[in-house]
């Protein structure tokens, strides 16, 4: 049951953006043009009324959440590792993988069991989806050297599994619902992680004590923090997290209350009422806008709540990490992968038996994108109606009539303030904590909002015609790649920057030549669109740069707390990358399937890991021959007869060789026959 409290903050919230909206609307009419409104100032007047009412919707949401923040200072998360015994439950972490860095993976695991306390129990399972060969077994080594590292180092009840799914059936969602139906009997709950992720020991503790206290607490979800990297671009993007996040998300968690939403990660999961409930649908119709449901975790969250589970946001809970993108050409590639999956949630919208909470999620995440392509559209028919109703009119008369009002210079500047304000919201916020020293201090954390909001007015524009053109692709039935995120830090040269923005460079300066010409009174006005156009090419430079990110924190700008006080956990990861780039430098250069075969230690743990996974699965005979084919040495000396150059084994038969053991067998026997081999053992 929803609170009597909740059911107000609904309707306050309801109440005032409709009010912003219909006043906006009716000013916004008003100020239509004195020469007659006609049918494309009608068609712009809907437009304007769903984009400003969604601003005023989060400028709402956000003073919600401001008030809420400076009424209810919620005490800080004391240091507590251990669990009561009659509230310990052992507890799954999920780390789904596809194609990820190994090194990285397992060291991120490693940091989190080692900050746990000795009598915790968590037991750590790395779910691999990975299909290139090579990663899949540098993660197999990566596996079982951490095992014997914790044996022999770490006195810890949490153990850590690994399982590789020959088949990446339904991507993520796939992954995790194998392992509920597989291993997941021993554990109540479940606490979900992206290969990125970072949780603090205190952090999970008291996620698992919430679930115990709340047996209709479907989903708990943290809030994930952005640390770690170091160019311009992600450091603006950790600051704004860190900044204006716990404002919105207590505003979030005003209306949406015990209806609330899921994120994929960073989350705990009651293991029996995701079982129960959520077994996602197959959409009607061709992908990409039909078939596997794509971005599963706001549909999940949905299907749960429609069973009576609660869905809360844990807003009060620090110690939840993840990586941010570094560049703005990766930004742009993970948002064309959540612009398809969220598209799809508008076939939802109007399904049978969702809360009218859940409805305004999946519209939320629609408009995320398809905001974008609206407003272009709203631009569009606004220059449309003027050139209809001034054709033929001279110079001077022309230039009068581009003259703004001063109706639509206020919507203007009520438009931009709802946008802004929540920025400083989130300054004012720190500052009345007592917290500006986390960011470098009041002054240096108010330098760093007003760089963040220069940046992302110039940025804005180049997201918005990238999001229309993902906005446009996918309606087109174009289907986006799903692959592996790129996690690295890397610089942007100048020929991949042109190449991927010198059109939007083009646009902008069109648009400037043509404000100028033709309406230059309002080129004030578009300045904000054509800046960030023109500089679009240095822009992309300059953001993936990690010499001016390193800069600007020894100056303290853009700071977070989490480097002003490093969490223990992080800095358990970064030894753990540390130890584990030195044991892997000394590993022979030969490629991991070379390795696998030429050593019995490592061939066991690889035989032992399908086995568990129930994974095998032998390749036909007409594969197995091409493979003992093209592995056989055309030159064969006295000393290698009967051995076996796997190297020529070629890629596409790699994959499926890993998953017939009789096969690896055969290869390893042979390799181990040669008489060089027998002569060096017997020596």
């Amino acid at each position: 049951m929803v609170s009597k409290h909740t059911k107000r903050t609904r309707w306050v919230i309801t109440l005032i953006t409709m009010a912003i909206a219909l006043v906006g609307t009716s000013v916004y009419v008003v100020s239509m043009s004195a020469n007659g409104r006609g049918w494309l100032e009608w068609l712009s007047v809907p437009l304007f009324a769903l984009l400003f009412g969604w601003i005023g919707f989060s400028f709402v949401v956000a003073t919600l959440g401001l008030i809420r923040l400076l009424r209810h200072r919620t005490p800080e998360l004391s240091s507590k590792h251990e669990l009561e015994a009659e509230d310990a439950s052992p507890t799954a972490v999920l780390v789904p993988v596809y194609n990820e860095s190994p090194v990285d993976v397992f060291a991120r695991v490693e940091a989190m069991v080692r900050s746990l306390g000795p009598d915790q129990q968590f037991d750590f399972f790395v779910l691999s989806d990975t299909n290139d060969s090579e990663v899949w077994l540098a993660e197999e080594l990566a596996w079982s050297q951490l095992v014997d590292r914790l044996e022999e180092q770490v006195s810890t009840s949490c153990n850590v599994y690994y399982r590789h799914r020959r088949e990446n059936v339904a991507r993520k969602a796939g992954n995790i619902a194998d392992f509920c139906r597989r291993w997941s009997d021993p554990y109540p709950f479940m606490i979900v992680l992206d290969a990125d992720s970072l949780l603090e020991p205190d952090t999970m503790v008291e996620m698992v004590r919430r679930m115990r206290a709340d047996d209709r607490l479907g989903i708990l979800q943290v809030p994930p923090t952005p640390i770690g990297r170091h160019s311009w671009f992600a450091r603006m993007q950790q600051f704004a997290a860190a900044a204006y996040g716990p404002v919105f998300c207590e505003g979030f968690d005003a209306w949406a209350a015990e209806q609330g939403n899921y994120w994929g990660h960073n989350a705990i999961i009651r293991v029996a009422a995701f079982c129960d409930c959520c077994d996602l649908p197959v959409l009607p119709g061709q992908a990409p806008l039909g078939g596997e449901i794509l971005s599963h975790d706001f549909v999940e969250a949905s299907l749960l709540v429609r069973r009576g589970w609660k869905v809360r946001l844990a807003n009060d809970l620090g110690g939840s990490y993840e990586e941010c993108p570094t560049t703005l050409t990766d930004y742009a590639q993970r948002d064309q992968r959540w612009c398809q999956g969220n598209l799809q949630h508008s076939r939802l919208l109007l399904s049978e038996g969702f809360h009218p909470v859940s409805r305004l999620h999946f519209f939320s995440g629609v408009l995320a994108y398809a905001s974008s392509p609206l407003w272009i559209l709203f631009t569009l028919l606004c220059v449309g109606s003027w050139a209809l109703e001034n054709r033929g009119a001279t110079e001077l008369s022309l230039l009068e009539s581009v003259s703004p009002t001063a109706m639509q210079l206020g919507l203007f500047i009520a438009a931009m303030a709802m946008l802004l304000i929540p920025k400083f919201y989130g300054y004012f916020n720190v500052v009345a904590r007592g917290h500006a020293a986390r960011f470098g201090g009041a002054v240096s954390m108010f330098l760093s909002v007003l760089m963040e909001i220069v940046l992302s007015v110039l940025l804005s524009p180049i997201m918005a015609i990238m999001h229309t053109r993902f906005v446009v692709s996918t309606l087109r039935g174009r289907k986006v790649k799903w692959s592996s995120q790129q996690r690295g830090e890397h610089g942007v040269p100048m020929l991949q920057a042109a190449r991927d923005y010198g059109a939007l460079t083009v646009l902008g300066i069109a648009i400037t030549a043509a404000v100028f010409t033709f309406a230059r009174s309002w080129a004030i006005w578009f300045l904000p669109i054509t800046a960030g156009l023109i500089l679009a090419v240095p822009l992309a430079m300059a953001m993936a740069s990690r010499e001016i990110g390193k800069t600007l924190a020894k100056l303290r700008l853009l700071l977070i707390p989490q480097e002003t006080s490093v969490p223990e956990v992080y800095e358990l990861y970064e030894q753990a990358m540390v130890d584990s780039q030195q044991r892997w430098s000394v590993l022979p250069k030969s490629s991991m399937l070379e390795q696998l075969i030429d050593s019995p230690t490592y061939f066991h743990t690889h035989h032992g890991v399908l086995r568990a996974s129930h994974a095998e699965h032998p390749m036909t005979d007409d594969e197995r021959n091409q493979v003992r084919d093209s592995s056989r040495r055309l030159h064969v000396g006295k000393d290698e007869s009967q051995g076996v150059d796997v190297s020529k084994i070629p890629m596409e038969l790699r994959r499926a060789l890993l998953s017939d053991i009789e096969m690896l067998r055969e290869l390893h026997v042979q390799t181990h026959s040669c008489p060089k081999r027998l002569a060096t053992a017997a020596g």
